[in-house]
């Protein structure tokens, strides 16, 4: 009896014991830094040779798919969003060099850059190419490139919603 009662108490001890080391090891990793990104504007090329001129609603869609990205990165809670300090419509790889880019990103301390490319090839398919940099590693962590049929919003929210998932399933953050 004496002996059943040691080993209770020494079971109960254990397992405290494993609860107490579950807790830190949870506290641990929720106070793990986040990674701070910094979505650059995404550079757009349309070469579909198409008669009706559609660089207006490009400009739109480009906006809403990099607001709707940021978005959808911070409400993971895995990703801070670092806003870079430059004039609308001239941040992208196409207006400033990625050296530039990663300066703009370091300044609004970022520790991530995101930077991007569409290129509509027809009337139909449409292609990108993303990078994210290690900002003080100045080297491409992650890339995709991805293709998407439709140039209508529909397409374009699919399309960032895509890349989002990608980003956060990413597991070397």
């Amino acid at each position: 009896m004496e002996n059943l009662m040691k080993m209770r108490m020494l079971s109960l001890a254990l397992t405290a014991a494993a609860v107490v080391c579950a807790c830190s090891v949870r506290q641990g990793r929720a106070q793990a830094p986040t990674l701070v990104l910094a979505v650059a504007e995404i550079h757009y090329v349309d070469t579909s040779g198409e008669v009706i001129d559609q660089s207006a609603d490009h400009r739109r869609r480009l906006r809403e798919f990099e607001a709707a990205l940021r978005s959808d990165l911070v409400a993971s809670g895995k990703i801070a969003n670092a806003a870079l300090e430059c004039p609308p419509n001239a941040c992208s790889v196409g207006d400033i060099h990625d050296g530039q880019l990663l300066g703009k990103a370091k300044e609004a301390g970022a520790t991530h850059l995101l930077i991007g490319r569409f290129h509509k090839m027809s009337t139909l398919i449409q292609q990108a190419k993303f990078d994210v940099i290690d900002v003080k590693a100045r080297k491409v962590v992650f890339y995709r490139y991805i293709s998407f049929r439709g140039d209508n919003d529909a397409a374009w929210r699919r399309a960032e919603s895509f890349l989002a998932r990608q980003i956060l399933d990413h597991g070397e953050w």
